[in-house]
Formats: C-alpha cells, sequence, structure tokens
C-alpha cells in the first residue's frame, strides 16, 4: 500500500527532474538542427541554425497540463508530467565570418564543436537524471524497513 508522501510525490513535481527532462529534449532538438546544418553544408546560400538558449525558468514554471498525460493504473504508480511545455526557437546565424562562393555560410569545424558540446552536455544532463533517480529510489526504499 501506498504511503501518503509516495501519492503526493509525482516525478513531475521534482523540479532538478523537469529541468533536466527540459535539458535533454532541448539537447536533442539541437542535435537535429546541427545535423541539419551539416547536411546542407553545400547547399547554396543556407546559413547555418542554432538553438536559442532554453529559458529554465519556463521549463520549471509550466503547467503539468500543458501537454499530454500518462495514465496512472495503480494508486501506487508514480505521476508522471507529459509533454514539453516549452517552445524550442531556432535562430539563424547572421554574423558569419566565412562564406563560401555559392553563399553557404556552414563552418563544418564550428558546426562538429557545437555537435560535440551537445553531446558532452547530454551526458552530463543523463548523469544528474539518474542520479537525482537512484535518490528517490534510495528515498521510497528507506521509508518501507
Amino acid at each position: 500500500m501506498a504511503t501518503r508522501m509516495e501519492e503526493e510525490m509525482g516525478i513531475s513535481n521534482l523540479s532538478v527532474m523537469q529541468m533536466a527532462t527540459g535539458k535533454l529534449g532541448w539537447l536533442s532538438q539541437r542535435q537535429v538542427v546541427l545535423a541539419g546544418n551539416i547536411a546542407n553544408a553545400d547547399t547554396p546560400n543556407y546559413l547555418a541554425k542554432d538553438l536559442k538558449a532554453l529559458d529554465f525558468a519556463q521549463v520549471l514554471n509550466a503547467s503539468s497540463a500543458a501537454g499530454p498525460k500518462m495514465s496512472q493504473t495503480s494508486a501506487q504508480h508514480m505521476t508522471a508530467g507529459g509533454g514539453s511545455a516549452y517552445r524550442i526557437e531556432t535562430k539563424t546565424n547572421n554574423e558569419l565570418y566565412e562564406v563560401s562562393a555559392n553563399g553557404n555560410g556552414v563552418i563544418l569545424e564550428e558546426q562538429l564543436m557545437n555537435l560535440s558540446n551537445t553531446n558532452v552536455q547530454y551526458q552530463l544532463t543523463t548523469n544528474i537524471y539518474k542520479k537525482q533517480l537512484g535518490m528517490l529510489r534510495m528515498a521510497l526504499a528507506s521509508g518501507h524497513g
């Protein structure tokens, strides 16, 4: 039987989890945008794009009602907030210092560095998420002993 604390505590109510989930979603989208830049490295007049920085206050303050809900089939299940309540916007880099003869503004070295940075941030955020889940499991397990 679930305790009152377990029933009231949903994973979506933990700000660290919300922040990590938001960051992982943003990093995934950024990887898609950067891959598109690399794919268009020879496209005439194509300008490199990137994502606008994620506003974490917006992620933390987002209502859990903003997205689709997961169904809770048992009172012992934790609730999970659904959907991304934040908007991901792209921006075009208009401050180019290197443009090819056909007007293409993609600098492959820069895009590869951005991809590498995105990967490092993804690994760090995933580790934070895993550590938070581990701490949550330990806290819940200690209440049953």
